[in-house]
């Protein structure tokens, strides 16, 4: 209905509305504009191709250098070292890459002696903590027979809570743990394979100890003496077969030998303070011969594992010696290293 407002006038014969600007306006905003006169296609002129649309509008925002070449065109430089942990090994970001450095040298650069002192202790709570994880795995069997009886036991058994099964998973849990301690699980100085060696092991040991102590108890109750057994449940040279011997248990009991300490053969009471000695024998107190061996390689282990830590921090402070005394030589000592010489300790032993 074009003929309502003067007739129907074709869009390709419609007059352009920026020829009828005044020719001054045109000037005007062929200088100050962002669009310039040129840039207005004509309806005769054929319609432009994506490329020369694109160059349009980069000349228009004042983008003059050429696009950025593809990323599949860019081909590593044989100069250009790309780090490992970069995404593009064809080099892009190198300039970015020359300052990266990796998160742990950042730490271990930005850790001061008392936190360097602290990661021994941390990692010997660590160790202790991963015990009880590695002794719930051996008593898995135990705890489920636990579980099992609190959903479908007998009334009886869940009006004892579960007593019966529950002692059997605390004795798993508790002496599990105990032969970990005694075969070097404490150790700091371990693989994985090792770990898994030691863990094996002391399942081994448990089962073992149960077979025995069954045999006592049927031993008491036919009314026959004790048994005897060939050998004790855990000895130097059983657990070094087990284990190898490049293990932390039998570098441990070299060490030992070599300083002249029997605390790897056996338990030696001299080793201990007097306090320590006291508690000592009132654990061992009450207990059978077979239970008293097991308790002093038991106390042993955690001496090893003890002596241990004990040695680290030992070198954690000898290091932090020669840096204070470094730090004297050259004319940069702090107060604090002031206060600790004048306390001695620079004084070695």
């Amino acid at each position: 209905m074009s003929w309502l407002w003067g007739g129907g006038t074709n869009e390709s014969t419609r007059p352009d509305a920026y020829s009828k600007l005044d020719p001054s306006l045109k000037d005007f905003l062929s200088k100050e504009g962002p669009f310039k006169s040129q840039d207005v296609p004509s309806p005769q002129q054929p319609q432009a191709s994506p490329d020369a649309a694109s160059n349009q509008y980069r000349s228009q925002l004042g983008w003059t250098s050429p696009p950025p070449p593809s990323t599949e065109a860019i081909s590593p430089s044989p100069t250009t070292q790309v780090p490992s942990e970069s995404l593009y090994p064809d080099g892009r970001y190198a300039h970015l890459w020359k300052s990266y450095r990796p998160r742990a040298e950042i730490e271990a650069a930005g850790k001061n002696d008392q936190d360097k002192l602290r990661d021994v202790i941390d990692a010997y709570n660590d160790r202790r903590s991963a015990i009880g994880a590695a002794a719930i795995e051996n008593c898995v069997l135990e705890q489920m027979a636990e579980r099992e009886c609190w959903e479908t036991g007998s009334y009886w058994e869940k009006m004892n809570m579960c007593r019966g099964r529950n002692r059997q998973f605390i004795k798993c849990y508790t002496m599990q743990a105990r032969f970990l301690k005694a075969l070097g699980y404490l150790s700091l100085d371990r693989t994985e394979e090792e770990d898994e060696r030691i863990q094996m092991h002391a399942d081994r040991l448990y089962h073992e100890m149960k077979a025995r102590e069954e045999a006592m108890e049927d031993a008491k109750k036919a009314g026959l003496p004790e048994p005897l057994f060939e050998k004790p449940l855990i000895t130097p040279a059983s657990t070094t077969a087990a284990l190898g011997a490049d293990s932390a248990y039998a570098r441990a009991r070299e060490k030992a030998m070599a300083a002249g300490s029997g605390y790897n053969e056996g338990l030696k009471l001299s080793d201990y303070s007097p306090e320590r000695q006291e508690q000592i024998k009132k654990q061992l107190q009450g207990l059978s011969k077979e239970e008293k061996e097991l308790e002093m390689q038991i106390i042993a282990g955690e001496r090893r594992a003890q002596i241990e830590v004990a040695e680290r921090i030992q070198e954690r402070f000898a290091v932090e010696r020669e840096a204070r005394k470094d730090r004297r030589e050259r004319g940069r000592e702090s107060v604090g290293d002031s206060i600790k010489r004048a306390w001695g300790w620079d004084r070695e032993g």
